[in-house]
């Protein structure tokens, strides 16, 4: 049905999908002007609009592409960049999000490169000084600092020049922040870390019955894909196993993090659950199910995306 069609893509599936995401990005346009939508006071609403296109297919392809190159999803498909895009709905106007997650990609692909690394010194520092830039934006992704750590010991790769090697990589970017405050007179502001506010749920019974759908349908898939990993990850390569253990917790930091800090935190979960998700569709025996549940997933994305035209 739908999956296969994203399974072992041709070139039209391929082009479906860019036009499937242009239009995704344009729904709340059906019912407001440009202007109204992507309002910015520094950058023109049109601009945005090509951004909020390009940023989040440029993320869902590259974090599509490096799960399979890297040969975590053994069949080539489409799914993870497919449902990266449909959970991120909830995201219009955002250029630090789209910017930050940018960056996490990069992040998480020197994180896999150090498998079976005796001296994966650079993909470690590299991780590092592009969390330490990321913290400048989103102070309390400092937290992630933590899966550089779990991954070193998941990856068996982790030693107090590794270590070392993660600390100088973070205070990179501030030394040079320092240097230049310093040389230009200006003032060092230092960004507000673990900066957690108290999670806030009150204000669930307000939300539109779009907003509630779509999160039922999306926890409900999420809990099956989680189960589905657990029931047959033994049954993965070395390899894989390890490596979802890091999607795993880079999955758990994010959603504890985003759960004591502002909704945008939130997209930056999307990443790991993507992956998650996708190896549900990929590999799951019931099809009907699977098929049921994604349509379920494209329909309330596309609705709730459509209401946020009004504002719910």
């Amino acid at each position: 049905m739908f999956l296969k069609h994203l399974i072992n893509p041709k070139p039209s599936t391929i082009i479906f999908f860019v036009f499937f995401c242009i239009i995704f990005a344009c729904i709340p346009l059906f019912q407001y002007d440009i202007n109204s939508v992507y309002q910015n006071t520094k950058i023109n609403s049109f601009l945005i609009l090509i951004i909020s296109i390009a940023l989040p297919f440029l993320i869902s392809m590259g974090l599509n592409n490096m799960i399979y190159e890297k040969n975590i999803l053994k069949k080539e498909n489409l799914l993870i960049s497919f449902i990266f895009i449909l959970i991120s709905c909830a995201f219009t106007n955002n250029i630090k999000v789209w910017t930050t997650t940018f960056l996490l990609l990069f992040l998480f692909n020197n994180l896999l490169k150090s498998y079976q690394k005796e001296l994966p010194f650079s993909q470690f520092y590299n991780a590092s000084l592009i969390l330490a830039v990321i913290s400048f934006i989103f102070p309390n992704t400092i937290c992630l600092i933590l899966l550089l750590i779990i991954n070193g010991i998941n990856y068996s790769n982790l030693n107090l020049r590794i270590g070392t090697t993660i600390f100088l990589g973070f205070i990179t970017p501030y030394l040079f922040y320092f240097i230049f405050s310093f040389l230009l007179n200006s003032s060092i502001t230092m960004p507000d870390f673990f900066n957690f506010q108290n999670a806030e749920f009150s204000s669930i019974n307000m939300w539109h019955h779009s907003k509630k759908i779509w999160i039922i349908i999306l926890i409900c898939i999420s809990l099956l894909s989680f189960l589905e990993l657990f029931t047959w990850l033994y049954k993965k390569s070395m390899k894989s196993r390890r490596t979802f253990m890091t999607i795993i917790w880079f999955f758990i930091i994010c959603f504890i993090t985003s759960l004591y800090s502002t909704s945008e935190y939130f997209y930056f979960m999307f990443l790991p659950l993507s992956i998650i998700l996708g190896n549900y569709f990929v590999y799951t025996k019931n099809r009907l199910i699977a098929n049921i549940l994604f349509l379920l997933l494209v329909i309330s994305s596309i609705y709730y995306k459509y209401m946020i035209g009004f504002n719910v």
